[in-house]
């Protein structure tokens, strides 16, 4: 019976699976070898797999060679195929190996299904195997390029990658619609963009096109025009007009979709629309990416964000010169001394570096080393690949200057020494004195011209800005390369002479000063004398400033220089200026500014055309003959000298042309004696600049009433004796004098910038008539004023544009403010220093602080009784006890607090100043808590970069602040408490809010 029911039961599936279409025979054959047909199949399937093996290869080559991919077709049997396979790959788990009848039948319905289902693949294996012949255009066809791979190397440095990943956000940033990256000639930008190039077509869908374009230097609207359309595959060869090309171009860019238009070294500006490019919006997608040298070009361009592309680091540039010059090289120390100081003279350009580095490379003669490294350091570098590669393209930025005055006035930046920070005022004079900035217009306006071609040769990246902190005046750098380039150039005409910064004792001789010279820098060396006779008929300017000159120079030094226009022997020793000087007729600047041994200059009568005169700081005591007829003089420094006779009334009142006067700490006169009649100070309207000192407060009330000051662009006001002082524009200082009360005092001048009040008597709080007028006060500095107990009153005035506040020596100081906190009170501060104010206890309350967002700096220095930095409740001064309130700082970026003996806290709250980098406590036993590591945020642990302190304190510290000083100990570094502040545990010095200029004493 059950065999039986096995026959009925394979009949039933043998008529439920096809038995009206296949025999029995057929049927059953599944079921007697299903191994013999599944082996037929998987023959059949090699022989597909074979055949797709070759289709892909056959692909691949048209991809490689022609630039093809598949055709819709071909990839419809590519993914049949590789179906089949994923199919097939799992039918030796499903099938049923065992004998026919074996245990009564088993499993008889499943080996049918297994049979029809092998039956029905071997049709789609044959099926695909008929379908194969594929050729010409069923096989392939041109690939819709979204745009081309481009070569690059390994981008060098964490500059290049900041570019890149700023580039790329941009690009991604949907409100970006045109970027401009921007760099001297040579430092990568380039580069960098192939790297976004091909970045895009590999892991970006954002654009259906990437369109890379090189704008040739030569390049005018229609060159532009047909490199765009080239790049896209159109032809404008039958559009005549700029404005059927620009419509030709404009329809084919919009039917490529949202694309990325790349346009590679721009020289000028172009209007959009002009051109043929659709302007960039949220709504077409599409995006414009430039690169250039001038930032000039990047606004012209209308972009909406703009990257700077800087030089290397010296380890970055160091890394890139030891990978082209080879190991094996450097190995050999003496060589790698030479060739650090090689890489050094590259100045970070990566080009520099690269041909340079090739040039030598594998070069082991250090003799060979040594004279590159001359050649370098005199801009006279004949390294293969240096002229060509690098100077040509620096060189044509330079050509690409607006215009002869510009690249005259560029000229200038060569003279100074090679990497010396440049003062831009100091530059501009000179341009102003050479006649570079034209002849017409007040001092003033031609000074403007001046700072606009400043901004110009920075755009160009011609020169860059330099930050100095606690500068006054802004200071600018020019590349080492650039500087050598504009040397060789006037190398070519013998025009210029440049030897600054040398260390040379000895002077050019007679034969090294050729008649064509126009310009001539000696600045910053160790020349003790020059007694040659130049004859240099030509020459324009000769600047020899910062040199020794003790022995003097020969008498006849100046007798053929008769065209010299500016002559500047500042911060020099000589004694005696040579009697040749009286013939320079057509001089206009004869700048002698802390010459500390001059006591004699020689009769000026002829020298009818000078302009500027500047004697501050010298040992003169009696004015040069023939001053009356200097009757274009514009400007006169006499400050700090000791002159007996100048005639100031006579300058006042016929040197019509005269606009910066400058006498301070001419102790002869002082206002009260030279200005005794207001008359005659208020009849000189040509004054622009006044600097002057005042015997006294009523002298002083009596000038700012007459209100001559507003006439004025810049002064500079000092009540009684000054030491050497670094005040700015637009300030008045008082020192040793009562500035309390007194009958109708003048308030301080409205346009007042800096305030400084040292060994005052007679106030306890900064006074009405200073307050009343200090609305746009930046800076104030307060001095050894013992009576003061605060500084100011808020109802009174807030200072709300002051940016800097120094007090020392105030040993009566209570708080900063008295009264109720008004909103804005100091909203603008920046910098606080504090020093030697015993009497202080805390410095401002909790309301107050809320109002210092802008607050970049403290530094709290020998205060004896100070407790706590921030006191929460201002009556009891001190905080409570419970409910102290978040503080935020958010520009915070540096703290110093040193020998306060009584400082338990900052502040009994949270501290929350994420820019905190540098904090420095010395001498501080008392304060074992730091309120900003109590809620450690990860956007400090970022910032703070340097922490000093003893180890002693920095224990207990840890001890409170387990978690947060892991996260900084790499931040920690050890000063004794009996060390300076000015030295670390390792010898390093350490700059804290200090800096000063190069250029000497103002």
């Amino acid at each position: 019976m059950e065999i039986a029911g096995a026959v009925t039961s394979m009949l039933q599936c043998l008529c439920a699976y096809g038995c009206l279409s296949d025999t029995i025979s057929e049927q059953c054959s599944y079921l007697r070898k299903p191994e013999v047909v599944v082996k037929k199949l998987e023959e059949k399937l090699k022989l597909l797999i074979a055949q797709e093996t070759d289709l892909r290869t056959e692909l691949n080559n048209e991809r490689m060679l022609r630039g093809r991919g598949p055709t819709a077709e071909v990839n419809l049997w590519l993914t049949s195929v590789q179906k089949i396979k994923e199919i097939l790959d799992n039918l030796k788990d499903k099938q049923e190996n065992k004998s026919f009848l074996c245990r009564c039948f088993p499993n008889v319905c499943s080996r049918l299904k297994l049979g029809n289902f092998v039956r029905n693949k071997m049709l789609e294996v044959d099926k695909l195997l008929d379908q194969r012949n594929f050729s010409g255009s069923t096989l392939v066809t041109m690939l819709p390029e979204r745009g081309k791979a481009l070569p690059t190397g390994t981008l060098i440095g964490k500059t290049a990658h900041k570019v890149l990943k700023s580039t790329w956000e941009y690009l991604m940033d949907i409100n970006i619609g045109i970027i401009g990256i921007y760099g001297m000639g040579g430092v990568g930008k380039t580069a960098i963009i192939k790297e976004v190039n091909n970045k895009l077509l590999i892991e970006n869908t954002n654009f259906d096109d990437v369109i890379w374009v090189i704008a040739s230097k030569d390049s005018d609207m229609q060159r532009l025009q047909k490199d765009i359309a080239k790049a896209i595959g159109v032809s404008l060869d039958d559009f005549d007009s700029a404005m059927s090309r620009a419509t030709e171009l404009f329809s084919a860019l919009m039917r490529r979709g949202k694309f990325l238009l790349i346009i590679d070294d721009m020289w000028e500006a172009f209007h959009l629309d002009e051109i043929g490019i659709p302007v960039p919006s949220r709504d077409n997608a599409c995006k414009i990416l430039i690169t250039t040298r001038s930032l000039r070009v990047c606004h012209d361009m209308e972009t909406d964000a703009e990257i700077e592309v800087h030089t290397l680091s010296q380890r970055e540039a160091w890394a890139l010169f030891q990978q082209k010059v080879g190991q094996e090289v450097l190995s050999s120390p003496r060589i790698q001394d030479v060739a650090q100081e090689v890489a050094k003279e590259c100045g970070g350009l990566p080009l520099a570096l690269i041909t340079i580095g090739r040039a030598l490379r594998k070069e082991s003669n250090i003799r060979h080393w040594k004279i590159a490294l001359s050649e370098l350091r005199n801009s006279t570098s004949s390294i293969e690949g240096m002229e060509n590669q690098v100077f040509a393209r620096l060189r044509f930025s330079y050509d690409r200057l607006k215009d002869d005055t510009t690249r005259s006035c560029l000229l200038y930046c060569v003279l100074y020494p090679e990497d010396h920070l440049i003062e831009t005022e100091q530059l501009i004079k000179y341009w102003l004195l050479d006649g570079l900035l034209g002849h017409s217009g007040s001092q003033i306006a031609r000074m403007q011209l001046g700072e606009m071609i400043l901004n110009d040769l920075k755009r160009a990246c011609m020169i860059e800005s330099v930050f100095q902190f606690e500068s006054c005046g802004e200071h600018v750098k020019m590349h080492d390369l650039i500087r050598d380039m504009v040397i060789k150039l006037t190398r070519e005409n013998s025009s210029c002479m440049v030897r600054s910064g040398l260390g040379l004792q000895i002077p050019p001789t007679e034969n090294e000063w050729p008649p064509d010279l126009e310009i001539v820098s000696l600045m910053r060396n160790d020349l003790k004398s020059i007694n040659c006779e130049p004859k240099c008929p030509k020459l324009r300017a000769l600047l020899l400033q910062y040199n020794s000159i003790i022995k003097g120079m020969a008498t006849t030094f100046f007798e053929h220089m008769q065209n010299l226009k500016v002559l500047d022997l500042s911060y020099t020793g000589i004694v005696r200026l040579p009697d040749s000087l009286s013939n320079l007729e057509r001089l206009r600047a004869l700048l002698l500014r802390s010459c500390w041994n001059l006591q004699h200059v020689p009769t000026l009568a002829k020298l009818k055309d000078l302009r500027v005169l500047d004697l501050s700081y010298t040992s003169v005591e009696y004015m040069p003959e023939g001053m009356q007829m200097l009757m274009n003089l514009q400007h006169l420094d006499l400050s700090c000298t000791k002159v007996l006779n100048a005639p100031i009334h006579l300058l006042l009142l016929n040197y019509k042309r005269l606009e910066n006067l400058l006498i301070i700490g001419l102790w002869e006169f002082t206002i009260g004696t030279l200005f005794i009649d207001v008359d005659v100070i208020q009849r000189c309207r040509s004054l622009v600049v006044l600097e002057v000192s005042f015997s006294s407060m009523e002298d002083f009330d009596r000038y700012i009433n007459s209100g001559h000051w507003s006439l004025l662009d810049n002064f500079k006001f000092v009540i009684g004796y000054p030491p050497p002082s670094t005040h700015g524009k637009n300030s008045v200082g008082f020192f040793g004098t009562d500035i309390g009360e007194r009958s109708s005092p003048a308030l301080l001048p409205g346009r007042v910038l800096e305030l400084e009040i040292q060994d005052c008597r007679g106030i306890t709080q900064l006074p009405v008539f200073i307050t009343a007028g200090a609305s746009q006060l930046q800076c104030c500095k307060i001095r050894y004023c013992d009576q003061m107990e605060f500084i100011i009153t808020p109802e009174l005035s807030a200072l709300p544009n002051l940016e800097c506040l120094e007090i020392e020596g105030l040993n009566n100081l209570h708080r900063i403010c008295r009264g109720t906190v008004q909103t804005g009170t100091l909203g603008s501060l920046k910098t606080l220093h504090v020093m030697a104010c015993d009497s202080l206890k805390t410095l401002f309350p909790i309301e107050l602080v809320a109002n210092l967002k802008n607050l970049v700096e403290i530094k709290i220095e020998n205060c004896a009784n100070i407790s706590e930095i921030i006191a929460t409740r201002e009556e009891d001064g001190g905080a409570t006890e419970t409910n102290h309130p978040d503080i935020l700082l958010p520009m915070l970026q540096r703290i110093k607090l040193s020998c306060l003996p009584e400082l338990k806290y900052i502040c009994r709250g949270v501290m929350i100043c994420d820019s905190l980098s540098r904090l420095e406590v010395l001498a501080c036993p008392g304060l074992m808590t730091l309120p900003f590591l109590v809620d450690m945020r990860e956007q400090l642990v970022c910032s703070l970069k340097q922490i000093n302190g003893s180890r002693k304190w920095w224990e207990e510290i840890r001890r409170n602040h387990r978690d947060a000083t892991y996260l900084l100990r790499r931040a920690f570094r050890r000063i004794p408490e009996t060390s300076s502040d000015e030295e670390s545990a390792d010898g390093s010095i350490i700059s804290f809010g200090s800096g000063s200029s190069s250029f000497g004493p103002r």
